[in-house]
C-alpha cells in the first residue's frame, strides 16, 4: 500500500509504502504515483528562482520526500504546482483503493 500525505502548510509531500499491484518493475500504479512525484520534484527544481532556499527531494526504497519554500509573491504559484501533481495522485488513488491511500492534513 502507498501512503500519500501531504500538509498544505508545509507544502511537504510524504509518499510512503509499495503499490503492490503487480510485480515490481511493471506494477501501473506505482509507475503513476512515482511519475506525479517525480514531475513535482523535477518542476520545483526547475523553479528555485521562486523558493526561498533548495527544494527538499528525497526518495529511498519505498519512501519519498518532496517539500519546499517558496518566496511569499510565488505561494499561489508553486501552490497550484502541487495541486495538480495531487489531483493526479488522488485519481489513482480514488481508482486504486486497495494499493493507494491519500490524505490532506497538517
Amino acid at each position: 500500500m502507498i501512503n500519500i500525505t501531504f500538509n498544505p502548510k508545509t507544502l511537504e509531500l510524504t509518499v510512503l509504502g509499495h503499490a503492490e499491484h503487480g510485480e515490481k518493475g511493471e506494477d501501473i500504479v506505482c509507475s503513476a504515483i512515482s511519475t506525479l512525484f517525480y514531475t513535482l520534484g523535477e518542476t520545483l527544481n526547475q523553479s528555485r528562482e521562486m523558493l526561498k532556499k533548495e527544494p527538499i527531494f528525497k526518495d529511498e526504497d519505498g519512501k519519498g520526500i518532496l517539500s519546499c519554500v517558496p518566496k511569499k509573491e510565488y505561494r499561489g504559484n508553486i501552490a497550484l504546482t502541487y495541486r495538480t501533481v495531487l489531483i493526479g495522485m488522488e485519481l489513482v488513488a480514488n481508482n486504486y483503493p486497495a494499493n493507494v491511500t491519500f490524505k490532506v492534513g497538517g
